[in-house]
């Protein structure tokens, strides 16, 4: 005679657990090269980002190194 396998609410199977922990695995190994792809990615975008703002001439820059003459003549 044919088992029946009925299920009851409220109860839970113990392969569930494991089941769960695998799929974690497997997700992270398939992520795992975009995780990486990713941050190496923002860390060229962030160090040209670094590099463009250091360019940028300062405006304490434009004074004279004697302190004299602060004005700035524009002609």
């Amino acid at each position: 005679m044919a088992t029946r396998d009925t299920k009851q609410i409220g109860k839970h199977d113990n392969t569930d657990k494991n089941k769960g922990t695998y799929l974690t695995k497997e997700n992270w190994e398939v992520m795992k090269p975009f995780v990486h792809f990713s941050a190496k990615a923002l860390l060229a975008v962030g160090s040209t980002l670094y590099a463009v703002v250091k360019l940028i001439p300062k405006a304490i820059a434009h004074k004279s190194e004697d302190g004299k003459r602060d004005k700035v003549i524009k002609i």
